[in-house]
């Protein structure tokens, strides 16, 4: 997904033109500076089809969305927005809908669930520089068909608990400049359990864990329930 990538950073620097120009700009009377919002996009959803992803019919990516993939936060007018995923490549809608976006706010819209019932989940993200030394870490259980999970980050220690599915956490500082071995597993200790070892976390950097696939009834290994981290970025 390099050419998402790179349309995130594209997305940060149109914004630091229209900044820059609005600057220029503030002295005259009649110029009313316009308000942005910011949002990423993330598949979270196993069978959907590849999809291009829309705001206002403007397209905003430049490949396809696979399984996992992500969008970096792009700057987009603050109000009430036209949103919608379409069959790669062509005007065949999946899924449609509206975002309304507030000035100055942080959004990360996943699609989730199991396709053709796909939905849109939109978090107000809450993305902050942590104290030295800190990162700040978030949990989502987004595993289809999966009970509420825990999010372990180590041996014996427990950092989220109880998250139900299609739910997710505030952001937590923990020790950055570290590798982590994060798992997933039931309340209980029972049932499927997923892990990733060995995950460098930076400091000063958010970061969002969540847990993807099915929770049960896959016989594909890339779409059993694992885990995924990812910078919010």
């Amino acid at each position: 997904m390099k050419s998402l990538k790179q349309r995130g950073i594209a997305g940060f620097v149109m914004l630091l033109v229209v900044f820059t120009m609005s600057s220029c700009l503030k002295n005259n009377d009649d110029y009313v500076a316009p308000n942005y919002s910011w949002l990423s996009v993330t598949n979270a959803s196993p069978n959907v089809e590849k999809f291009d992803f829309v705001i206002d019919n403007q397209l905003v990516n430049n490949e396809y969305f696979s399984f996992g993939d992500r969008l970096s936060y792009q700057a987009l007018y603050s109000g009430t927005r036209r949103i919608g995923i379409f069959k790669d490549g062509t005007t065949d809608s999946l899924r449609t809908g509206t975002l309304v976006a507030q000035p100055n706010k942080i959004y990360s819209l996943y699609v989730v669930g199991e396709a053709p019932n796909t939905q849109f989940l939109v978090t107000t993200d809450s993305i902050k520089e942590p104290t030295a030394g800190k990162a700040r870490v978030r949990f989502m259980n987004l595993s289809i068909n999966a009970p509420a999970l825990k999010l372990n980050y180590g041996v014996d220690s427990t950092l989220f608990t109880n998250v139900a599915y299609k739910g997710y956490t505030d952001f937590v500082e923990i020790p950055g400049g570290k590798k982590y071995n994060f798992s997933v597993a039931t309340e209980a200790g029972g049932g499927n359990s997923a892990s990733q070892n060995a995950i460098m976390i930076e400091s000063n950097k958010n970061y969002t864990v969540w847990a993807k696939g099915y929770y049960n009834g896959s016989t594909t290994d890339s779409l059993k329930l694992g885990l995924k981290i990812q910078e919010n970025r």
